[in-house]
């Protein structure tokens, strides 16, 4: 009999009614929130079940790029509910079967005209409507077309209420009836014969196990010791244990994690990588974060609640200046993950890597078209020579590189030269594509910065201190020389997921630059 959390699934390719089911089972039946993969049909099905149908709030996408949100029952689409289509047509309003309008409803046109009345038909084969057609004036249309995508996900099931049946199962583990609720020390218990069983069974079976699988499960097996007042070098050794746990999947951690990946990938793939999912998407990972950083701080009682403070234990030995400010200070405006605890700081180099390919690719399908536009302006000033992009972009004179060191070698800066100036900058910036966290990819911009700063100063050879005014342009220059493709794509994840705290630091600052460069591009098209 069928029970707990798990994956099934029917049929195989080739017959005629292959599908998957990954999801909480009850008594042989699927109840509670799972996904439901109708490979014939095309369709996915994310929501709630009981008793082995499709009951209460859920989505589904097809692989023509419809977009259903809404009530279900008995398997049908019944009650509220809002349909996308693919050309952005919006239907609000009462359905009674799959994709059948019946009842009061308001149709959204892709250009903001709209009609609000009774609806009749089933989607695609022609629907029958009684009601009043608006045509807003061509202001009220651009302010009002947001309003409609904002509500998405108000019908979907919450991120927190998504496989609490895999995080339940996490928390028996540890020996704790519900979510907090136990002793400690017996979830370290727990976790050592867990392991300690699994070193056995290995050492008995065909598969033996490296030399440092053995020393890592070894090592997790001990209670991290921590004495005295929490500091950042305790604070470190957390996260190296979190990172190894993780890694392993014999840990209670790393058991969860290895299955919020599968059911991740399970639903943001295929038919599930469809663009009006992404903020379901990012609101599902900061859900994880959430409940894995409640059961760190259940194992990690002395662990700061999320937003905390760790003091120092010793001031940074180097005075540096501010970039933006050039005030001298001891420490950074903007602190490197570690001084403040958050649940992403400590979790996501953990976990985003995992799941970085489904979430990026809905980024890529969610900006795909104003990303086209950039690009278009990208390729079309790349044909430019340094010298004549500089100017262009209004960069001033002095900051203009008069010589290159090229191999050792000074060569002269010439209206031919393409592709050197600022090179060190331009090749930083691209790295920004080969990392995960929005907290490695700020450092990222920081370092680009910090480039450009240096190649300036070696060319003026004096000390400066930069203004908004002469930076900007320089940093546009570099932004488009290092021709990132998807730029928009890693704006947008940086913002949705990197630390509050970061935004009104030094980091954020350089961040929005980095987003005003991006919008300020995809304006050059219309120069």
């Amino acid at each position: 009999m069928r029970h707990g959390h798990g994956l099934l699934r029917s049929g195989k390719l080739t017959s005629s009614s292959p599908s998957m089911f990954i999801g909480q089972w009850v008594m042989d039946k699927k109840s509670g929130y799972g996904v439901f993969d109708d490979i014939t049909r095309g369709e996915k099905y994310m929501g709630m079940w009981q008793d082995d149908v499709c009951q209460g709030n859920g989505v589904v996408v097809t692989q023509f790029g419809l977009y259903y949100e809404g009530n279900f029952h008995l398997n049908k689409m019944m009650g509220n509910g809002v349909l996308l289509s693919e050309d952005d047509t919006i239907y609000e309003g009462e359905f009674s079967d799959d994709w059948t309008l019946s009842g009061k409803g308001t149709l959204t046109m892709p250009n903001g005209d709209y009609i609000e009345g009774y609806f009749s038909g089933e989607w695609g084969s022609g629907i029958k409507i009684t009601g009043t057609y608006f045509k807003p004036s061509l202001y009220e249309s651009d302010k009002d077309r947001p309003k409609v995508f904002r509500k998405l996900g108000n019908l979907a099931v919450p991120a927190d209420e998504k496989w609490k049946a895999v995080f339940d199962e996490c928390w028996h583990q540890l020996g704790c009836e519900n979510p907090g609720q136990g002793e400690v020390w017996k979830a370290w218990d727990n976790i050592a014969v867990a392991l300690t069983t699994s070193r056995r069974q290995h050492r008995d079976s065909p598969e033996i196990l490296s030399r440092s699988q053995t020393q890592t499960l070894e090592s997790l097996e001990f209670i991290p010791q921590h004495v005295g007042a929490f500091s950042v070098e305790k604070y470190d050794d957390i996260k190296k244990y979190l990172i190894k746990a993780c890694d392993t999947p014999l840990h209670p951690l790393g058991r969860l994690v290895e299955t919020l990946v599968a059911v991740y990938r399970m639903t943001y793939v295929g038919v599930g990588a469809n663009r009006r999912l992404l903020q379901e998407a990012v609101k599902e990972i900061t859900s994880y974060l959430k409940r894995i950083f409640q059961l760190v701080r259940f194992l990690f009682p002395e662990l700061p609640e999320e937003g905390s403070t760790i003091p120092l234990s010793a001031p940074l030995p180097t005075e540096r200046k501010s970039f933006c400010t050039g005030k001298s200070d001891s420490r950074s405006e903007s602190p490197e993950p570690g001084y403040v605890v958050t649940g992403s700081g400590l979790l996501l180099p953990v976990l985003l890597p995992r799941l970085y390919p489904p979430l990026f690719m809905l980024y890529a399908l969610d900006n795909d078209r104003e990303e086209d536009v950039y690009w278009e302006c990208v390729l079309r000033l790349n044909k430019q020579a340094d010298i004549a992009l500089l100017g262009f972009l209004g960069v001033q004179r002095k900051f203009w590189p008069v010589t290159l060191s090229v191999l050792g070698e000074s060569k002269k800066v010439l209206p031919t030269t393409k592709d050197a100036c600022f090179a060190s900058a331009v090749e930083c910036l691209q790295q920004i594509s080969t990392t995960f966290t929005p907290s490695d990819k700020l450092k990222v911009i920081q370092q680009t910065f910090e480039e450009i700063s240096q190649s300036v100063l070696a060319s003026l050879q004096e000390d400066f201190l930069w203004s908004m005014d002469d930076l900007f342009p320089v940093f546009l220059y570099v932004v488009l020389r290092a021709r990132i493709r998807n730029l928009g794509s890693e704006v947008h994840l940086i913002e949705d997921l990197m630390d509050p705290y970061l935004q009104h630091g030094e980091q954020g600052i350089m961040f929005t630059t980095l987003k005003a460069c991006y919008y300020q591009i995809q304006r050059e098209k219309l120069n």
